[in-house]
């Protein structure tokens, strides 16, 4: 049954259970109402505010009295019941993850000690990612922190404890492992992993040691740096060059990059010349422009990716015969190597969390819907272009069915 509403400072209707305090001040204020780090609390604006008993279709959702739907989770998950929803008791003020099992009966996982606390920790989590994107200020003598993997390492480290301090009561009552925060961190601090770069130069500033990590993630790889004399006379772009000769490409390994630990880099017409000869009816690859441009290495679905010498680009051929997918790959290979890094993290972190060693005492949380939910937008963020339409590679590839999710 739906609770009658009272009015709250006369800003907003809130129901007669909802008796603690700083909730009712928060929700009353609209301070509640927002979507940020992977949580979407917008149905907190709703009025009258919604009893948890109601919001799940078609489910008589049993142990739900008292609480109250603040929104949902912003994962990659929909159980035959509906999303993850977070809710708020009205009494204590506790803010939970929850949703009902197959018995409709209703699993919690502790998000926040209280509405202030979560607050607290959203913003922690925010700010991770406003101060990888610059978003910050420097004290005078300062220098900004160097964009690299050993710095997200350290992020980590450091947001970690803020978060503690944030909400003592949630650390303390999940023994220290509570639900979403950590795999939200660990997404976000990737965008400390390189800096943009500036006008006229590559989208990417890359330490080489990003590419060392690429080359070793689920794998023994190692990084080929190119000696000017290998590099063909084609590749005029001076950006490109020095990123070939300084942080070079991942070698073997598990990377979804497959570079040759020798030779030259040849042409695609002179690698594929089957693909840019004349064929009975005269006609050439749908693509012939790309003929003079450079392998690079191989590619998922047994694609190469093809570098234009002159601008940096990085293109897919149109080995389909079928125009799919678009020739733009990546604006240049920094975009690449950075967007494959935290692709190559993003998977990793999956992998991790399906071991049963490392899977957390939740009823609800799963870090691999979490993972699921939030990698499409990590990528997108990296390279606009790359998800411009559904043409492109990145675009098939997540809605590959055949491939499973995105990271799997």
């Amino acid at each position: 049954m739906v609770e009658a509403a009272v009015e709250v400072a006369g800003l907003k209707e809130l129901p007669d259970g909802l008796t603690h305090g700083p909730s009712r001040e928060l929700l009353a204020a609209g301070e509640l109402c927002w979507s940020y780090a992977h949580l979407d609390l917008l149905n907190s604006g709703a009025d009258p505010l919604e009893p948890a008993s109601t919001w799940w279709e078609g489910c008589a959702v049993q142990e739900a009295e008292g609480l109250y739907v603040l929104g949902e989770a912003r994962y990659e998950t929909w159980s035959v019941h509906g999303p993850v929803a977070v809710l708020l008791d009205g009494a204590g003020g506790e803010v939970y993850l929850a949703r009902p099992d197959d018995d409709g009966v209703l699993q919690r996982d502790l998000l926040a000690s209280g509405p202030d606390t979560l607050i607290a920790l959203v913003t922690a989590i925010e700010a991770v990612t406003s101060a990888a994107a610059g978003e910050y200020d420097l004290d005078e003598g300062d220098t900004e922190p160097p964009r690299r993997p050993a710095t997200v390492t350290e992020v980590v480290r450091v947001v970690r404890e803020e978060l503690r301090e944030a909400d003592p009561e949630l650390f303390r009552r999940t023994d220290g492992q509570p639900a979403h925060w950590e795999t939200a961190l660990r997404i976000r601090a990737l965008g400390w992993g390189a800096k943009t770069g500036e006008d006229g130069a590559l989208a990417y500033e890359l330490d080489p040691s990003l590419v060392e990590d690429l080359a070793t993630i689920e794998g023994e790889g190692t990084v080929r740096r190119f000696a000017e004399d290998e590099l063909p006379e084609q590749l005029t772009h001076g950006p490109t060059r020095r990123l070939l000769t300084e942080v070079g490409l991942p070698v073997s390994g598990r990377c979804l990059l497959d570079v040759d630990a020798e030779g030259p880099l040849g042409t695609l017409a002179e690698d594929y010349p089957e693909n840019y000869e004349p064929d009975e009816d005269g006609d050439m690859s749908t693509r012939p422009h790309q003929g003079e441009f450079l392998v690079v290495g191989g590619w998922m679905y047994d694609f190469v990716i093809a570098l234009d010498g002159a601008t940096g680009q990085v293109e897919l051929p149109d080995w389909w015969d079928d125009g799919d997918p678009a020739a733009y790959l990546h604006r240049d290979l920094s975009a690449l190597l950075y967007v494959l890094w935290t692709f190559e993290h993003l998977r990793a972190q999956r992998r991790e969390a399906e071991r049963p060693q490392t899977a957390g005492s939740w009823s609800v949380f799963d870090p691999c819907e979490l993972l699921d939910g939030a990698a499409e937008e990590a990528l997108r963020a990296l390279d606009t272009e790359a998800f411009a339409s559904d043409r492109h590679f990145w675009p098939i590839r997540v809605d590959d069915g055949h491939m499973g999710g995105l990271l799997e």
